[in-house]
């Protein structure tokens, strides 16, 4: 009887801990797998730049974008960095 005593609560304690770690586990394979199914397929049908004059430092800000129509026919513009707005050009596809 006393080794229910002392280790019942440790046991208790023990499987409460493995089920936490079990649903960490099964959280981050859910967003995995949404994550990867929410990739952006497509093909780049313009790219924008804005510029954007910051009032207070008097700083011009240059904005890059491309807009894509994804496999599904919905168009998303996406930010770009400077390498990348460079190095893609209208009619590229993006997997």
């Amino acid at each position: 009887m006393e080794k229910y005593i002392v280790f019942g609560p440790i046991v208790i304690f023990f499987g409460f801990f493995f089920l936490l770690i079990i649903g960490f586990f099964v959280l981050i394979g859910k967003l995995f797998i949404k994550g990867k199914n929410q990739a952006w397929k497509g093909e780049v049908i313009d790219k924008v730049k804005f510029e954007k004059k910051d009032d207070d430092t008097k700083r011009i800000e240059r904005l890059l974008s491309l807009k894509v129509q994804l496999e599904n026919g919905e168009i998303h513009s996406i930010p770009a960095t400077v390498e990348f707005y460079n190095k893609v050009k209208v009619g590229d596809k993006l997997n």
